[in-house]
């Protein structure tokens, strides 16, 4: 009887110890640490997990599993992790713990690559004082309520590559699979190999990561899990899981402090051994533990310090409009560089200032973005000795000028419209900064009215333009203004705005010291 009993617990504790490092769809998106220990202090936070799951509800004896387990960060590139795994059914239960020692290798800003070596302990038991049999009175071993229980050191290893949001890992929890020497015979374990792969895709708010899991065991075969989870601001989510052994699981979670996260999950089985049963259920709360830390994926988590995306609170919004106007900006310098430099390269020097294209009627100067938005009042005449014109610029050997595309004034006068600002400041500043210094700039405006009014106010909007670049540093000395008209009108509106342009020109040569 002894010896039958004996061979009957071989099985199921065979069976029960791969359930062992079994990775449950609640605990596989919320602790990274359980589908791999080489995630261990990978996020840079300490963290704990408690799981509780009951498989089959409904049966008697069915399977449960209590699990808790700790990881951190050690001096940034390194990591630890102790996790602890009950498991029971009717009379039979594994008890699993395991220390882990993790490292992590940065290959570059993007990717990384982590390892981690678990020392094992596993005990299993088998408890008769439960058991019934009607040879009770005869067995010594039932009469004296003896328990089996066998206790071996095992090993695992696993391996964790990461890129952007991509997670790849592969984790061999038994590599040594000591057989359990029981009282009165020998347990064999399994040995097995997981793999888990997710990604995760932000959008705004919401973050989708979809996910699989392969496990393959020498003696149980292959099986499978897919899940995807959809979060919305990183405090809640909702998740669906399907498993090869057609199990069908939804959940929900959400983060109750930015220190605590729970999450329950239930699946139902579609098989016809499962629907005689009350589904399975799962429960994971999840708690930073010590002083929170900058967030950093894959975390369940945000420190007090940081909103929902990782932002410093309050600065998120304004960050993001600082380094959009930062960029503006470069890209109007690195243009206006360009600009310039094409000058200087150019190897067609003239001296005729009315190269430019003709330009329109002063009064159809429209700017449909800014119409209303204006640097200055400049509509009186600029006289021409408010600034000392320093050379004739008929007399200077000029390259052929550029246009400065944005530059644009107030319909009929000389006032520059706000949206000139920008490239007029990453103008000075590139003059000030240039290697030509010892050769004059020349600015030239252009309006195609004929009149004596006409002349006037391009000589006024040159002159503005020359104030303009005195006030933010340019030399007065290196800067030379002019007015131009043209003897031709351009008969579409749109062409009239475009031929209304404001362009500059560099010196051919050095100047006469």
């Amino acid at each position: 009887m002894t010896r039958k009993l004996i061979t009957a617990a071989a099985l199921l504790l065979t069976v029960h110890t791969a359930m062992a490092q079994e990775l449950t769809p609640g605990q596989n998106y919320m602790n990274k640490f359980a589908t791999a220990p080489a995630f261990a202090g990978f996020n840079g936070n300490d963290e704990g997990f408690l799981g509780y799951r009951a498989s089959m509800t409904g049966i008697e004896g069915a399977p449960t599993m209590l699990r808790a387990n700790v990881n951190g960060n050690i001096k940034g590139n390194m990591g630890y992790g102790v996790d602890i795994i009950n498991e029971k059914s009717g009379n039979f239960s594994n008890t699993i713990a395991a220390l882990t020692y993790a490292y992590h290798v940065r290959l570059n800003s993007d990717a990384n690559l982590s390892f981690a070596l678990s020392p094992t302990i596993v005990r299993s038991a088998f408890d008769l004082s439960n058991a019934k049999t009607y040879s009770a009175a005869v067995d010594p071993v039932f009469q004296n309520e003896a328990g089996l229980a066998g206790t071996g050191f095992d090993a695992g290893f696993s391996i964790m590559f990461n890129i952007k949001g991509l997670y790849f890992s592969v984790n061999a929890p038994r590599l040594i699979c000591q057989d359990l020497k029981f009282q009165n015979g020998i347990v064999n374990t399994d040995r097995e190999i997981n793999t888990n792969i997710s990604y995760a895709i932000e959008a705004d708010k919401w973050e989708i990561e979809p996910g699989a899991m392969v496990s393959y065991g020498l003696k149980n075969g292959l099986d499978w899990q897919a899940s995807l989870v959809a979060k919305y601001d990183r405090r809640a989510w909702l998740q669906a899981s399907y498993s090869s052994q057609q199990w069908v699981g939804v959940g929900v979670g959400f983060a109750a402090t930015n220190r605590i996260v729970m999450c329950y999950q239930y699946e139902i089985g579609m098989s016809d051994i499962a629907k005689t049963c009350n589904g399975n259920h799962e429960v994971t709360v999840g708690f930073l533990i010590g002083k929170a830390k900058k967030y950093q994926k894959p975390t369940i988590f945000i420190d007090d310090k940081t909103d929902a995306r990782g932002n410093g609170k309050g600065d998120g919004d304004l960050a993001k409009k600082l380094q959009e106007e930062i960029k503006t900006r470069d890209e109007e310098i690195k243009r206006l560089e360009g600009l310039i430099d094409d000058c200087c390269t150019n190897n067609n020097p003239t001296s005729d200032v009315n190269t430019p294209k003709p330009s329109e009627d002063p009064e159809q100067i429209t700017d449909p973005s800014e119409p209303n938005q204006q640097v200055a009042d400049n509509n009186q005449p600029v006289e021409e000795n408010e600034i000392a014109q320093p050379r004739d610029p008929h007399s200077v050997e000029w390259l052929t000028p550029s246009e400065l595309i944005n530059v644009r004034f107030a319909t009929g006068t000389a006032t520059l419209l706000q949206s000139s600002k920008s490239d007029l400041d990453a103008l000075a500043l590139k003059v000030r900064h240039d290697k030509n210094k010892d050769r004059d700039i020349l600015i030239i405006a252009y309006t195609n009215d004929p009149t004596a009014y006409g002349k006037q106010m391009s000589e006024n909007r040159a002159m503005t333009i020359k104030k303009y670049l005195i006030s933010k540093g340019v030399p007065a000395q290196r800067l030379i203004a002019t007015g131009a008209r043209l003897r031709t009108v351009s008969d579409d509106p749109d062409g009239r705005y475009e031929d209304n342009r404001v362009m500059i020109g560099l010196e051919a040569k050095p100047r006469d010291k």
